[in-house]
């Protein structure tokens, strides 16, 4: 039955892409440019779609701000929330356990509860119109801090003791032993906050009123103003946007299955 049912299942996922590529590879003129009339071309045309989709509007500018904006805040989440997981599971001091719950419970609000108040100070900050304030508030994640703090209660104790009895302080400890046992952990939260970052639209609406800050949500919503009518170039800026998150995602699949099922280093 799992045979059947499988390769069903994935064939329902890939339908979508599938459709993407063949609208994507339509060449100018068949009728999917808006230039009106069908069967006008024929061939190949991907490349060449994509080549004109780039040259074509500010699709590079969006292109390089997402970029900017996915890696950015998923690098300073991995720093951040990877250094107050690990103390949180591996550091005895005053209010750590209340401090934990805080960050958990933070976990239950919902984003556009605390979006006007972070506006607000992203605003008398000065901050409108710039990179900081669309990464700033993004930088450090409640679900990644937990995310760490699981995998770090995995860690051995006798390795970190062993070190500690040797004279190594705990950011050394932190440095050379417990981030490379982290590493499945720290991986898996870049790559989801990469994915959730390149798909973000809300936040870079409201912040960034300059079309030169936009990222790709932002901006594909735009490019019909600068491109027309255009279904086959629509879908292939739709198609070049989901390659990077693909591309992550299977570089990095093993450590996200690894530090999804907080496997860690177990005594």
């Amino acid at each position: 039955m799992t045979r059947v049912v499988l390769p069903l299942v994935v064939a329902i996922m890939l339908l979508p892409i599938g459709v993407m590529v063949v609208v994507a590879s339509a060449p100018a003129g068949s009728g999917l440019d808006g230039a009106g009339g069908l069967g006008g071309g024929s061939g190949f045309g991907l490349f060449a779609n994509i080549a004109e989709m780039f040259a074509s509007g500010d699709f590079p500018v969006y292109f390089r701000n997402s970029l900017i904006l996915s890696s950015g805040i998923a690098v300073l989440d991995v720093i951040f929330a990877g250094a107050a997981g690990y103390a949180l599971a591996r550091l005895r001091f005053p209010g750590s356990r209340a401090l934990f719950v805080l960050v958990v419970g933070t976990l239950a609000l919902s984003p556009t509860v605390v979006m006007v108040p972070v506006y607000v100070i992203v605003h008398q900050l000065g901050w409108i119109d710039t990179f900081q304030g669309m990464i700033v508030p993004s930088m450090m994640s409640a679900f990644g801090v937990f995310l760490v703090r699981q995998f770090a209660l995995g860690l051995p104790e006798e390795l970190l003791l062993a070190a500690r009895i040797d004279g190594a302080g705990e950011f050394r400890i932190f440095a050379t032993i417990a981030l490379p046992l982290l590493r499945p952990a720290l991986l898996t939260l870049f790559l989801l906050q990469f994915l959730a970052q390149w798909d973000n639209l809300l936040w870079p609406l409201l912040v960034a009123n300059d079309p030169a800050l936009w990222p790709l949500p932002v901006g594909i919503s735009q490019l019909q103003t600068q491109i027309g009518y255009d279904i086959r170039l629509m879908t292939t800026a739709a198609l070049v946007t989901a390659v990077p998150p693909i591309v992550l995602m299977f570089l990095l699949q093993r450590y996200y299955v690894a530090g999804l099922t907080l496997g860690g280093v177990k005594k």
